[in-house]
C-alpha cells in the first residue's frame, strides 16, 4: 500500500534519480521554463477556444511506476493558455474546474444557437 506523504514522494524521487540518472537528467533539462502567460480570457467562448488549442499528452510522474499513465495538459501549457494559478508547475483543481465550466457554458450557447438556426431554416 502506498501512503502519499511528502517524505514518501521525496524518497521515490531520490530512488528514481539514483536508478535512472540519465533519464532524470534528461527530464530536468527538457522541462519547460519561463512560460509567457497570456492575459486571462475575457469570455467563456474565449476559454473554449483556448482549451481547444491546448495540447493534451499522456505522461507519467517521475515517482510513479512506469506502467502508471495520466492524460491531460502540461501545467506549463495550462498556465500559458489561461494565466491562472500560483505557478506554472501545477494545475489547481479550482482552475481546471473553472475552465471546464466556462467551456461547457460556451458549448451550451453554441448548441442553442445552432438549434435556433435549424428551426429557422425549417420554417
Amino acid at each position: 500500500m502506498w501512503v502519499d506523504t511528502r517524505r514518501g514522494r521525496v524518497r521515490a524521487r531520490t530512488a528514481a534519480r539514483t536508478r535512472h540518472p540519465l533519464a532524470w537528467f534528461h527530464a530536468l533539462l527538457t522541462r519547460k521554463r519561463g512560460v509567457a502567460v497570456q492575459a486571462p480570457p475575457a469570455s467563456a467562448s474565449e476559454v473554449l477556444d483556448r482549451l481547444a488549442e491546448m495540447p493534451v499528452s499522456v505522461w507519467t510522474y517521475g515517482f510513479d511506476h512506469e506502467s502508471v499513465r495520466h492524460l491531460g495538459p502540461m501545467a506549463q501549457d495550462f498556465a500559458t493558455a489561461f494565466g491562472l494559478g500560483s505557478n506554472d508547475r501545477r494545475i489547481a483543481m479550482v482552475d481546471a474546474n473553472g475552465v471546464c465550466m466556462a467551456s461547457i457554458q460556451a458549448l451550451y450557447r453554441r448548441v442553442i444557437a445552432l438549434e435556433a438556426e435549424v428551426e429557422r431554416l425549417r420554417a
